[in-house]
């Protein structure tokens, strides 16, 4: 390979991957330190509403990105500058990071006139270590123990969602005798 393919891969690089539309932002998923955020809007130290500050909400926007790519849903389950009327986002603190600050590894969507759990997306890392158990418990103390999940439940979180014993009725799963 001579020098002129090796300048044109370079300069292909740098617009494909890192430009303003490069598919770098797309590809890679960050955990986000967060260190404004007081400690007292962290809810036991699990999660953080995110609703009211677009700093948050452009985080909560990122990780619906991910959450939309990986699922491959055709809309963004939350935007930053939505209304998103009666929605509450919630961050997720990593338990595994160790900051001052909080480190948001994934997000929560809520629907509040629903009383129903929309979405939730954490990062790669972070699953499997029991971090949905930590958060789960959050969300039953902040919303009462009787509200439902949205449909399509992923393979994984039917799977948690029978761990913990939730009605099949609360997330239109298969009834025990099925």
């Amino acid at each position: 390979m001579d020098s002129e393919e090796i300048a044109r891969r370079g300069k292909e690089l740098e617009t494909y991957w890192y430009g303003e539309n490069g598919f770098r932002q797309k590809y890679l998923i960050d955990m986000v330190p967060l260190p404004f955020v007081a400690d007292e809007d962290v809810i036991g130290g699990r999660l953080i509403v995110a609703t009211g500050d677009m700093r948050l909400r452009k985080v909560a926007e990122q990780f619906a990105g991910h959450f939309k790519r990986e699922l491959r849903f055709d809309f963004l389950q939350f935007t930053a500058t939505g209304s998103n009327r009666g929605q509450e986002v919630l961050l997720i603190n990593s338990r595994d990071v160790v900051m001052l600050s909080p480190v948001a590894c994934g997000a929560v969507g809520f629907d509040l006139e629903e009383k129903c759990l929309t979405w939730v997306w954490i990062h790669p890392f972070q699953r499997g270590r029991g971090l949905l158990d930590w958060v789960w418990e959050g969300l039953e103390r902040r919303h009462g123990t009787e509200f439902t999940v949205e449909q399509p439940v992923s393979i994984p979180m039917q799977r948690f969602l029978q761990s913990k014993g939730v009605d099949p009725a609360r997330w239109g799963g298969p009834s025990p005798t099925e």
